[in-house]
């Protein structure tokens, strides 16, 4: 069965990748395996892929930000990786790659994505239901105070048949017009883009609750994983790069 969680690590990719268990030992990585460790540390470093946990850009002399989420911090094992000299695996199992991201840089690449992470026939995203609304679910609420436990609710919301009606015609009329989830996606991203351009202190999970996303972008009907999605394609790098923080630090053990 395909894997369809939303991030990986480039341990877990390379290894998947080649055929292997990534969590089996090996005296010696397979030759594949070490291919893509080297291929895809490469792409992090020229910028090709998104990492979720390592930025690009230089950290500032007075930042206060972890060090480890900076490439530069650990670029001597990173070229080790690249030019094929030793395999950092804490680095490689730091790094963490989202999947969305991935995929489309096989697509610019040409690349056929791997079938682990991309089954044929599977979408890469799962289809809401005529008209974007999520219909019946059961929400995860989180509490807006400490000592209060966190509980969970059933959401139905109000849908305008007419505004149904008009999402099946268009289809079937194979119409340009965007669906109300479209739209509210591209007015969660505009409100996210214009708060991070005056605090990009903000984290994406952050950003998903505040009441500017969810009560003027529109997004309360949607599940909190959705709207995560759609503001992190427009997230700066330096909030990017503060997605799945880990408890683990990085050490420069080597294998």
């Amino acid at each position: 069965m395909a894997l369809l969680v939303e991030e990986l690590t480039v341990w877990d990719v390379s290894f998947r990748w080649a055929g292997f268990d990534p969590d089996r030992f090996y005296l010696r990585y397979p030759l594949l395996v070490k291919d893509n460790f080297r291929l895809l540390m490469l792409a992090i470093l020229e910028g090709e892929i998104i990492c979720n946990t390592l930025c690009l850009d230089k950290r500032p002399s007075n930042s206060k930000a972890d060090p480890d989420y900076y490439i530069r911090t650990h670029i001597d094992n990173v070229y080790a990786c690249i030019h094929g000299q030793k395999y950092n695996i804490k680095l490689l199992k730091w790094a963490t790659l989202d999947r969305n991201w991935f995929y489309e840089w096989c697509v610019r690449r040409a690349i056929t994505p791997p079938e682990f992470w991309f089954p044929p026939g599977w979408k890469i995203d799962y289809d809401q239901p005529i008209g974007g609304y999520p219909g019946f679910a059961m929400r995860h609420e989180e509490p807006k105070e400490s000592g209060v436990s966190v509980s969970f609710s059933f959401h139905w919301p109000e849908v305008d048949e007419d505004q149904i009606h008009i999402a099946e015609n268009d289809d079937l009329k194979n119409s340009s017009r965007n669906r109300p989830n479209q739209l509210t996606k591209i007015a969660c991203q505009v409100i996210a883009q214009n708060i991070w351009r005056t605090d990009n202190n903000v984290s994406i999970a952050d950003m998903v609750r505040r009441p500017e996303i969810q009560i003027l972008g529109g997004a309360k009907p949607y599940v909190y994983e959705v709207v995560r999605r759609w503001l992190s394609e427009v997230a700066p790098p330096e909030v990017s790069a503060r997605v799945g923080r880990r408890s683990n630090k990085i050490t420069t053990q080597d294998i």
